[in-house]
């Protein structure tokens, strides 16, 4: 497979010398030795959950093909939005570069930029009979299709998988509705905070000693389907490899995520039990977030066993010696049990203890004993983290959409083996001349036909 280099997105050529595949995706290995190269992506999501999932399998070295309608928002992103339009958005008017969208802010929006990583993006308005006939075309070439939206909506365009099996036996669908794809809440609609709630997420989410839903939105559903929507694919492909056939993937997002939840499921079906709500707290450990010295600088640790115990304890008398108050509460924490028994008291003297140092401090001098510590970080912090910084996980790329920055790496790595990550992000209609003269094969008067109607757009009007 080929693609069209258009921009170099490398800030510099790293060692040892990298090889660039033709849609800007540097790796220091030979784009044919990636695990999914040679494997073509259409995808066809929305939001969070599915763009990241197809996020990973480019990666790992998938092409991966966005199909986007210039009469759709699908980068959550109006072409009508200006600097005036989101001055009064608060924290969302912040995720543009420079606070400034234009021009083009469906392609300068940071809400699309973090899962956009190595695709490409080609034109494709599945409402009209062109636009589907496109897009079947290209599932006709493809290996994989993921999509996330409302459950019904393939169909509704003419795109069910029954259809898509048909025309190419060999192609694996994803796909993610939140409640399955049949059943009496099969047709709900909603985002992650919607279906957190109904698989009792929510119910749990709260500040220690605070209702439910104190803590504010938890958008955990779509942090966990990514990686297992991926996974899923990989086994369906390594399927295909014995069996010849493709076949359908249903990944119910809610099932995805209660089962990390699985222990207080099944303690509420077989004790009637509703978990605690326990804030930043553990039902084992002896766990909490403390503020340090500095406002709004907080530090997180967590005490496993005795041995972590007499360590804390031990750095805490390093400042001076306890007065015999503090001393016989301390001892309450000497075992397991006196540590569930009074955690209360004793979160409330280390507080004390955190309050009078700095979070690199607190850090730096558990961390040397064994005691799992860290900071809780705001988004500059992380972006100066002397850690993060020594592991090269943030890498800087440019692009013509938003200039040059630096972008959040890869969740996982292995020895040995680089993952790609090259093109930050497409342009909407970028790939429009390689997906529809190259891949589809389609003559240029037909191309240019599809152009002048404005059908193909290299913008979004929505």
């Amino acid at each position: 497979m080929t693609g069209v280099t258009k921009v170099n997105y490398l800030e510099s050529a790293p060692e040892p010398p990298l090889t660039t595949n033709s849609v800007g995706t540097d790796q220091r290995r030979p784009a044919a030795e990636l695990p999914l190269a040679g494997i073509r992506v259409v995808d066809l999501t929305v939001v969070w959950s599915g763009p990241g999932a197809t996020a990973l399998l480019g990666d790992l070295g998938a092409e991966v093909i966005r199909l986007e309608g210039n009469n759709r928002m699908s980068r959550q992103a109006s072409a009508r939005v200006t600097r005036e339009s989101f001055r009064a958005s608060g924290y969302h008017g912040g995720t543009y570069p420079d606070r400034t969208p234009e021009p083009r802010p469906y392609d300068r929006t940071a809400l699309f930029a973090w899962h956009a990583r190595n695709k490409l993006s080609a034109c494709c308005n599945l409402e009209t009979p062109e636009g589907r006939q496109a897009a079947l075309d290209l599932l006709a070439v493809s290996d994989v299709l993921v999509e996330n939206n409302s459950n019904g909506t393939l169909e509704k365009l003419g795109l069910g998988h029954e259809l898509l099996l048909q025309h190419n036996p060999r192609l694996v669908i994803a796909r993610m509705p939140p409640m399955g794809m049949t059943g009496p809440m099969s047709n709900y609609l909603g985002y992650g905070p919607n279906f957190n709630s109904l698989v009792g997420i929510a119910a749990m989410d709260g500040y220690e000693g605070e209702p439910p839903d104190s803590a504010g939105e938890n958008y955990h559903m779509d942090e966990a389907a990514p990686a297992g929507l991926a996974f899923a694919v990989l086994a369906a492909l390594w399927d295909r490899e014995n069996t010849g056939s493709g076949g359908l993937i249903e990944f119910s997002q809610a099932e995805a995520v209660m089962a990390e939840v699985g222990e207080f499921v099944i303690d509420a079906q077989l004790n009637d039990r509703a978990p605690a709500i326990r804030g930043n707290t553990d039902p084992h450990l002896l766990q909490d977030v403390f503020e340090t010295a500095r406002d709004d600088r907080w530090v997180v640790l967590s005490i496993r066993d005795d041995r972590d115990w007499a360590a804390l304890t031990d750095a805490m008398a390093g400042l001076g010696e306890p007065d015999p108050a503090d001393r016989r509460v301390l001892t309450d924490g000497n075992s397991a049990e006196g540590r569930r028994l009074h955690s209360r008291r004793l979160r409330d003297e280390i507080a004390r203890w955190v309050r009078t140092r700095t979070a690199d401090q607190v850090v730096e001098q558990l961390q040397a004993v064994g005691v799992p510590a860290g900071e809780v970080m705001a988004e500059d912090r992380l972006l100066a983290d002397e850690h993060l910084a020594a592991r090269e996980w943030f890498v800087s790329r440019s692009h013509p959409a938003v200039g040059r920055h630096r972008f959040p790496g890869h969740p996982w790595r292995a020895d040995g083996f680089d993952l790609a990550f090259g093109r930050p992000l497409p342009s909407f209609g970028e790939d429009n001349d390689y997906v529809y003269t190259e891949v589809l094969g389609y003559p240029a008067e037909r191309y240019q036909d599809l152009k002048r109607r404005k059908l193909v757009t290299d913008e979004q009007f929505a």
